[in-house]
């Protein structure tokens, strides 16, 4: 478990099978996690990385999005877990989806889900019985915000770059917006692509936000707000 403040930490990812950095927001009274991680194998490590550093298993789950590395971990979660409305709708469809090798070939030629996905999960499971969907305990449109005692987490959905559902933690006390994938590309509906006017959005949406540093699913932990900026625009320069 890494350390980036008082009240911030988080898990490492592992890019070899997409595991996204996992984060924890320790407060005075509760304490709050944020994604699940790609399985019930990583979710059980970050609970045992807490246990290393004596922090208090967290109370609440805040999931960022749907995409499985970031939920499929849920299943072994024994806490409350909030969503956005439409996280959860969408996570109500995966829950009909098989896991085997014809039914996961068959996604990939119709384009419900990609290769990157399909690989990482070949090596992040040896056996696809292990994967639960499960929905999210709490689900909520526009804005939520959560006291966790000393700190407070603002929770808000909004469209991305990156999903239709994504929703993002500001934690005003810390100056740290967490956004998991919001910044990247859109995999699944814009063919690995930014959509010009979503980027457009989004830019605008970091810029009117007063924050230090923006927490990222994967790639690294953190970037600075103006560097993110800076690569965001460089990137809709290029469309």
């Amino acid at each position: 478990m890494k350390k980036y403040s008082d009240h911030i930490y988080y898990m490492e990812a592992d890019p070899d099978t997409d595991q996204p950095f996992v984060f924890y927001i320790k407060g005075s009274r509760f304490h709050l996690q944020v994604d699940a991680g790609n399985s019930r194998d990583n979710y059980h490590k970050f609970l045992h990385e807490l246990n290393e550093e004596h922090l208090p298993q967290p109370d609440l789950l805040v999931l960022t999005h749907w995409h499985w590395d970031h939920t499929f971990g849920l299943s072994a979660a024994d806490c409350p877990v909030i969503a956005s409305r439409k996280t959860n709708e969408i996570l109500s469809h995966v829950q009909t989806w098989k896991w085997d090798e014809a039914s996961m070939k068959e996604r990939l030629r119709t384009g419900e889900d990609i290769q990157f996905t399909y690989d990482c999960m070949h090596k992040q499971y040896s056996n696809f019985n292990d994967i639960h969907v499960r929905l999210a305990d709490m689900a909520f449109d526009g804005t939520m915000t959560i006291d966790l005692g000393d700190i407070t987490c603002i929770l808000e959905h909004r469209d991305s770059p990156h999903t239709r559902d994504a929703v993002f933690i500001y934690i005003p006390e810390e100056q740290v917006l967490i956004g998991g994938d919001a910044q990247y590309e859109d995999y699944y509906d814009n063919n690995s692509q930014y959509d010009k006017d979503k980027l457009q959005s989004f830019i605008d949406y970091l810029t009117s936000i007063e924050f230090k540093d923006y927490m990222k699913g994967h790639d690294t932990p953190f970037i600075a707000k103006e560097e993110l900026l800076k690569q965001l625009k460089e990137c809709l320069s290029a469309l």
